[in-house]
């Protein structure tokens, strides 16, 4: 694809057998390619957000054809051009990890640090799930995050070290591959 343009579809709705089948029909069969994806259903819901690559004209016919695929689906859809990213500070690629016994606020502790620190989050997952043999309730997050080049990582560690200590978390942060 030499005119190669993105589109981002999302969209949410009642899980059923066939929804990804469905969607990804929907964007092929419009000569359009899933890029990237993510998806999920949470208490009897499906969520799902596509980066989809495409000639613009292609996207376009796609963009204008979604409200079929919600009547398909039952899915309410979202589609939304990316802007342009701009051409900024270095960036180091680095994979975060913490886990505890869950209790509110862990994600915003740790995404508070990142953001002051200047640290964006690229994707996260989080899980809440009972410890084998306890039943313990337990926490994990992983995040892919960009860490700009400028920063001291060793101080980031340091400060990681001690939200772990007074906060009891196990977090563990490396560099990842881009």
């Amino acid at each position: 694809m030499d005119d190669k343009s993105h589109l981002i579809l999302t969209a949410v709705g009642p899980d059923q057998v066939g929804l990804v089948e469905k969607i990804s029909e929907f964007i092929s069969r419009r000569g359009c390619n899933i890029e990237d994806s993510k998806m999920a259903v949470f208490c009897g819901e499906f969520a799902v957000i596509v980066l989809i690559t495409g000639a613009a004209g292609e996207l376009a016919k796609l963009t204008a054809a979604v409200h079929e695929l919600e009547s398909e689906t039952g899915l309410k859809f979202s589609v939304k051009r990316p802007a342009e990213r701009r051409a900024g500070e270095s960036l180091r690629p680095y994979k975060l990890v913490a886990s505890c016994m869950d209790h509110p606020g862990i994600v915003y502790s740790l995404s508070r640090e990142l953001s002051r620190l200047g640290i964006n989050i690229e994707s996260m997952e989080t899980k809440a799930y009972a410890a084998p043999v306890s039943g313990t309730p337990m926490f994990r997050l992983e995040a892919a995050v960009s860490v700009p080049a400028k920063t001291n990582v060793n101080q980031l560690r340091e400060r990681f070290s001690e939200i772990q200590r007074d906060e009891n978390i196990d977090i563990e942060f490396a560099p990842s591959r881009p």
